[in-house]
C-alpha cells in the first residue's frame, strides 16, 4: 500500500490509476477529512490521464486517523507539493478540487502557481464567514433549509423542538455552535451522536435526493471538519478572491444551481474575478455524484486535454 511520509508524523494514503505516460492530475477530496473517492476515477478518460487520488492528513488510510496535529490548511497546501515532486515528478498538472478540495485547490494555486496547468473546480467554497454562517449559524440559511436537522445536529437532539432562530442555549453564532459541537465530540457518551449528527447534517444538505446511508458515522470527518470550521480554514476574509485575481491558468468551474452546501452564489463572485475561467451550471444539488454535476465534470476533463 503506497504512503507518503510528509513529517510531523503524518503519513498520507495515495492511489495512482490511468495511463502513467498520461495528463497528470491530482484529485482534493471534500471534507476536510472525507478521504479519496475512487469513483472519481469515472470522470477521467484513464487511458489519457494519470490520476493521483490520495488522503489528507487524518483522513481515510492516512495515518494517524483523524489527528488534528499540525493539520491546517497550509499543511495540506505543502503536502500537495510534496505529492508532486515525490510521486508524480512532473513540473506542473492539472488540479481538480471539489467543495472543500475546492478551496484547498485554490490555496495551493495561491502559493504555487506555477505548478497547476488548469484546475477544475466544483461546489465553490471560498473560506469567507458568510459561508460557515450560512452553515452552522441558527440564524444561517441552511438552518432555514433543515431546522430539525440543524437542531439535531448542535443540540444532539432528534426532536426538532423549539425555534430555531434562538437554536440552543448558547447556541446563537456560528462560532457557538461549531464550539457545541465540539464540547459534545469530546465527551466519551456523547461522541458517537456528534459523529452521526454531524455526517448526517451535510449529507442531508448534499444532494436533492439525500439517503442515509454510507458514511454517517465517519469519525475523523467528524472530528477535522469541525477542527477546520471552527478556525475558518485558517484563511483571512477575502484572500482566496484576491489571489484568484492574479492567476492566468485556464479554470472549469462547475456549481450545482441547487447547492445548499456551497450555495452558486460564491462560485460566482470566483468566476467574476478569474480572467480565464469558463462557470456551468447544473440543476443539481452539492453532490458530484448527481448525474448533470459528473456529466459537466467529465466534459471538463475532456475538454483540458486538449489544452495540454
Amino acid at each position: 500500500m503506497p504512503r507518503l511520509d510528509v513529517g510531523d508524523g503524518h503519513q498520507l494514503h495515495y492511489e495512482l490509476h490511468g495511463n502513467p505516460k498520461g495528463k497528470p492530475v491530482v484529485v482534493l477530496h471534500g471534507g476536510p477529512g472525507g478521504g479519496l473517492q475512487r469513483w472519481t476515477l469515472r470522470l477521467f478518460n484513464l487511458r489519457k490521464w494519470h490520476v493521483l487520488l490520495y488522503d489528507q492528513r487524518g483522513a481515510g488510510r492516512s495515518t494517524p486517523s483523524g489527528s488534528l496535529t499540525n493539520n491546517t490548511t497550509w499543511h495540506l497546501v505543502e503536502d500537495i507539493e510534496q505529492l508532486r515532486n515525490e510521486v508524480m515528478h512532473v513540473a506542473r498538472w492539472t488540479v481538480f478540487g471539489g467543495s472543500w478540495g475546492s478551496t484547498l485547490a485554490l490555496a495551493y494555486a495561491a502559493r504555487y502557481p506555477a505548478a497547476v496547468h488548469a484546475m477544475i473546480l466544483r461546489g465553490v467554497y471560498l473560506g469567507e464567514p458568510e459561508e460557515n454562517d450560512w452553515m452552522y449559524s441558527a440564524k444561517g440559511g441552511a438552518a432555514q433549509l433543515n431546522p430539525a436537522g440543524w437542531r439535531a445536529f448542535v443540540s444532539g437532539s432528534g426532536s426538532g423542538s423549539g425555534p430555531v432562530s434562538s437554536g440552543p442555549s448558547g447556541c446563537r453564532t456560528t462560532r457557538a455552535c461549531l464550539s457545541a459541537y465540539a464540547k459534545r465530540f469530546r465527551n466519551r457518551k456523547t461522541r458517537k451522536a456528534a459523529v452521526k449528527a454531524w455526517n448526517k447534517w451535510e449529507r442531508d444538505l448534499s444532494a436533492l435526493q439525500a439517503t442515509d446511508s454510507n458514511g454517517l458515522d465517519n469519525e475523523p470527518l467528524a472530528t477535522i471538519e469541525n477542527h477546520y470550521f471552527r478556525h475558518n480554514g485558517w484563511l483571512q476574509p477575502g484572500e482566496l478572491i484576491a489571489a484568484a485575481a492574479t492567476m492566468s491558468m485556464p479554470v472549469v468551474i462547475v456549481q450545482g444551481r441547487h447547492d445548499h452546501v456551497c450555495p452558486p452564489v460564491s462560485a460566482e463572485r470566483l468566476a467574476a474575478v478569474l480572467p480565464s475561467a469558463q462557470l456551468i451550471v447544473t440543476e443539481a444539488g452539492h453532490a458530484a455524484s448527481e448525474p448533470a454535476t459528473a456529466k459537466a465534470l467529465r466534459a471538463a476533463t475532456d475538454k483540458l486535454l486538449a489544452s495540454h
